[in-house]
């Protein structure tokens, strides 16, 4: 089972943006709807559920009355906060090779979903597959995946550029000439995914203003200059947002399930297809946050262990020697002795 995620970057960016669109406490309730707050998105790395975006931006829609915020998050929507994938796809030397490399290196910024290409005799068809998302608010994210794929051509085309038509799935058939305004180009429905149409001829282009990036990277190089590491499984999408939410909390399982838009029972089944189990997880969650915390810093052991949702430091002390055969108090000084 493939969930859809999305970095952390970006969410941190579209916060921003919706801070400019709604009243700042509507922003912090739609985020706590999710359970997320400001510090994780400030602070964190990594990827949080595709779908609690939706919820968020679908909560903030209705707060203020907007049935096409998505849209004009896009609108405002700056490519270049994507940071290091952004610099690989505008590096590129032509337009095809930037939406090449953004279809290679989508598992960096949106793992789970894939970029999805249909070529007639005259165009080339590109949109970000949106299958299997039913979550409210997801109608926000096909408007918004226009314009940002929009911006990766208008690098190459120019401002001005428009595609010679649009395409979105069932839904949005009733605002057909509302976001045709919107988008300045004709709206087609019923489609199988968001979708931009580009003219073959225009594939070509060359870089006008080509940005400093190296020639050749690999996706592991670019996912460390992200401080991500592309998903591909559901073992590592729960590591993630565990990673994303700590040190505010350490999510429990229903959580986690929450946050993957399916139930616990759907997580355990994927989980155990993959041959783990959600404790085993946790525990190398914890296990991780553990050495790293008493290797890098001076945090008392008994606050440590108040963070990773240990009652009791004992607790934790006991974790602690069945994880590395030695006591937090140890470990941390054979890091000492060794610096």
């Amino acid at each position: 089972m493939r969930q859809k995620l999305v970095n952390i970057i970006e969410l941190a960016h579209v916060v921003d943006i919706l801070d400019g669109l709604a009243p700042r406490h509507v922003v912090d309730k739609a985020l706590r709807s999710t359970g997320l707050d400001r510090k994780m998105l400030s602070e964190g790395t990594g990827f949080v559920s595709y779908a609690a975006e939706a919820v968020i931006l679908e909560a903030v829609a209705r707060a203020i009355g907007d049935r096409h915020l998505g849209a004009r998050v896009g609108q405002a929507f700056d490519y270049l906060a994507y940071g290091a994938y952004a610099n690989y796809v505008l590096g590129a030397p032509d337009l095809r090779s930037a939406l090449d490399r953004g279809r290679r290196a989508l598992s960096l910024t949106h793992p789970g979903s894939e970029i999805v290409i249909r070529q007639t005799d005259t165009h080339m068809v590109v949109g970000r597959d949106s299958k299997g998302l039913s979550v409210v608010g997801h109608l926000h994210l096909d408007e918004g995946a226009l314009f940002v794929i929009s911006k990766v051509v208008r690098y190459f085309l120019g401002a001005d550029w428009r595609p010679d038509w649009l395409e979105l799935p069932d839904g949005h058939s009733d605002d057909k000439s509302k976001l045709a305004d919107l988008f300045g180009a004709p709206v087609r429905t019923g489609a199988q995914s968001p979708s931009v149409a580009i003219r073959l001829s225009d594939l070509a282009t060359r870089n006008p203003q080509p940005l400093e990036t190296q020639k050749m990277i690999t996706l592991e190089e670019l996912g460390a200059l992200m401080g991500v590491e592309p998903v591909q499984s559901m073992e590592g999408a729960v590591l993630q947002i565990m990673r994303a939410h700590f040190p505010t909390s350490v999510p429990s399982e229903s959580k986690v399930a929450a946050h993957l838009a399916i139930g616990p029972r759907s997580l355990q089944r994927a989980l155990g297809a993959e041959g783990t189990l959600f404790r085993t997880i946790r525990s190398m969650f914890l296990e991780e946050q553990a050495r790293e915390m008493l290797r890098s810093s001076d945090i008392p052991v008994e606050q440590i262990a108040a963070m990773l949702g240990y009652k009791e430091p004992k607790s934790f002390r006991r974790a602690f020697r069945e994880w590395t055969g030695s006591s937090p108090q140890s470990f941390r000084g054979s890091r000492n002795a060794t610096t």
